[in-house]
């Protein structure tokens, strides 16, 4: 008999690259989204930093600039949750894809499972019938043998 082979192995493969291509941009979004985070930590300190900052400067320009670098970065610290807001979102729908792709290559895995059962079934099965017929012609044999002799 033939040995096995899965008649949908490409489409398996394809699924298997599929998993592997989600997988990867799972782990880039992750990757962003703690870049990110990182981000929106510094400009964090920045502004505890500067909120420890003397105020009481003697030249007014000085405190001019000091409130408006203020503005600025929390300005910017608005912008990144906003990012970083983003990112978890596009990290969820990759995520998403990642369970579809898994799903569907577990799918093909179990029709594979499946085919492979059926297969070695019909391997036995063709074996049986081999032995049976083997033996068959065997006890023939010894059946005219035995009735010759007497």
């Amino acid at each position: 008999m033939q040995p096995y082979h899965f008649s949908m192995e490409k489409i398996l493969d394809w699924r298997e690259d599929l998993e592997e291509i989600a997988r990867k941009e799972v782990k880039n979004s992750e990757n962003r989204l703690t870049k990110e985070k990182q981000k929106l930590e510094s400009l964090l300190k920045e502004s505890r930093k500067l909120k420890s900052d003397n105020l009481f400067k003697s030249n007014i320009d000085s405190v001019r600039r000091h409130s408006l670098y203020k503005e600025m970065l929390d300005e910017n610290i608005i912008q990144q949750k906003l990012v970083i807001k983003n990112v978890e979102a596009q990290l969820s729908i990759v995520r998403e894809n990642l369970a579809k792709a898994n799903k569907d290559k577990r799918i093909m895995e179990k029709l594979e499972e499946k085919e492979r059962y059926v297969h070695k079934e019909a391997e036995k099965k063709e074996e049986q019938k081999q032995l049976d017929e083997i033996s068959t012609l065997q006890f023939g044999r010894n059946f005219t043998f035995n009735q010759r002799v007497k």
